[in-house]
């Protein structure tokens, strides 16, 4: 249970920190990650096809500059360009298989799916294979984000709720987290508040236990910003039980080649967007796309 809620916690947050891959005539090439804990260092390397659609990852993990592993993931879409499968295969000493996969089904009328189901090896029977472990069903959406979820977990072979997630939003960035979980005859509260700059980047993020206060978890973020206003730099330090743990990523970017920009809803909409793509009610001093093109708001 608790590292389920964590996994949730460090997806969110890095879903916060670069929602998408592809952002305004701009793409993400790779990205590198250096943890303090254990010397470990992760990049991640990405493809794109013509319609900026990121086809496949690569992921390679270093400890102490020694190679330890590597991933790809592949990702398959649609007709109607919608991500339907997400497979990950893992490399162990020179041999590679699928470790791991999601389905992506039930699209609503925005063509957002509201069915999610992940795939997983067993740790406790790995001769059984790949097994449904999770299956997520989001009901209510803000935008294209999520508002609502219910979480059930593969118990023997019978979906059993035990998780459901409620996300507050504020200028189209989730700003307040709510985990409600019970398994095993015990329940537990989890909420995340999370606090942004400018950029629509979270600066702060305050996660609290109701099961465990002691396990309290604060993540501090200090991001800094190319001329374009994309994340050249993240330093997260998360801090829970008195110790701390620091992560340094570097983002790479470079201009688009025959892909088109992305932005989130219609570009002549009179709306405005930050550069990341989200949508900004009341957008402050800085750069923003309006109607397809980027503008400065003194």
């Amino acid at each position: 249970m608790r590292k389920i809620y964590l996994t949730l916690f460090g997806a969110m947050m890095m879903m916060a920190a670069s929602a998408q891959t592809v952002v305004n005539g701009f793409k993400q090439d790779s990205i590198i990650a250096k943890i303090d804990i254990g010397g470990t260092t992760s990049k991640t390397v990405y493809e794109y096809n013509a319609d900026g659609k990121c086809t496949v990852s690569y992921g390679y993990a270093y400890q102490g500059g020694a190679y330890v592993m590597d991933t790809k993931t592949v990702n398959t879409f649609d007709e109607q360009g919608r991500v339907t499968k997400s497979e990950t295969f893992t490399n162990y000493n020179g041999e590679s298989a699928l470790s791991s996969y999601t389905e992506f089904s039930d699209f609503n009328a925005e063509g957002y799916p509201t069915v999610q189901v992940d795939y997983q090896l067993d740790d406790q029977n790995p001769d059984a294979g790949i097994q449904p472990f999770t299956k997520t069903v989001t009901d209510q959406f803000y935008g294209a984000q999520p508002a609502h979820q219910i979480v059930y977990q593969n118990m023997a072979g019978t979906w059993s709720q035990f998780q459901e997630i409620t996300t507050e939003y504020s200028n189209d960035v989730p700003v307040k987290i709510t985990m409600e979980t019970g398994i095993m005859g015990m329940s537990m509260t989890v909420v995340t508040d999370i606090e942004y700059d400018g950029h629509n980047m979270p600066i702060k993020a305050t996660q609290t236990n109701s099961l465990m206060p002691s396990e309290n978890v604060t993540t501090t973020y200090v991001n800094t910003y190319n001329a374009d206003g994309l994340p050249t730099n993240i330093v997260s330090t998360t801090t829970t039980m008195g110790m701390g743990s620091v992560i340094d990523t570097d983002y790479y970017w470079s201009a688009t080649t025959g892909i088109a920009p992305i932005v989130s809803g219609k570009q002549d909409n009179g709306k405005y967007y930050d550069l990341n793509g989200r949508r900004i009610a009341s957008p402050a001093h800085g750069l923003y796309i309006h109607n397809g093109r980027k503008v400065v708001v003194k």
